[in-house]
């Protein structure tokens, strides 16, 4: 769930409403389920109800955060990638990768290495700056086999 618990002044208010022997387990509930989802069982039925009704609010705020965490870090693999001729260039050297081509494509590896400068081209006219070498990869293999490459590769290349 949530790395660091998040506890609203409004919950602490409501809370201090309730019997001192109830409060302290409450919050303890509170901050273990944020942190590791694990929901209380041994509470006081009161207790469990104001934990219950508090329960959306942190689950929707977990979501939020898994969200925006997923987010940042397809941005940051984007941003890390190399630029779409420097993949290129990596996987004219992935001899392995080039000898698998050859074989499934029946072609030579010259004839390889050109077409992964069409793709390249492609790409980089297409608005497509940066791309990790393993969708590169794929966007070449789009292309050997004949299909021209998807616009959903495309849009999925440029987030």
């Amino acid at each position: 769930m949530k790395r660091t618990p998040k506890f609203d002044k409004a919950w602490s208010e409501s809370i201090a409403m309730l019997p001192a022997e109830l409060q302290q387990p409450l919050i303890d509930s509170i901050k273990e389920y944020q942190t590791s989802g694990t929901e209380p069982t041994d509470l006081h039925p009161i207790a469990q109800c104001v934990f219950n009704l508090l329960r959306p609010t942190i689950d929707r705020r977990a979501k939020a955060a898994s969200y925006q965490r997923r987010r940042r870090e397809a941005k940051a693999e984007v941003q890390d990638a190399p630029a779409t001729v420097e993949a290129g260039r990596r996987v004219k050297q992935d001899r392995k990768y080039i000898r698998f081509l050859a074989k499934r494509y029946n072609l030579i590896h010259k004839n390889i290495k050109s077409e992964i400068d069409h793709v390249s081209a492609f790409l980089t006219a297409n608005g497509i700056d940066r791309v990790p070498v393993y969708l590169y990869k794929e966007y070449l293999e789009e292309y050997l086999a004949g299909n021209a490459v998807p616009e959903a590769y495309i849009k999925q290349g440029s987030m």
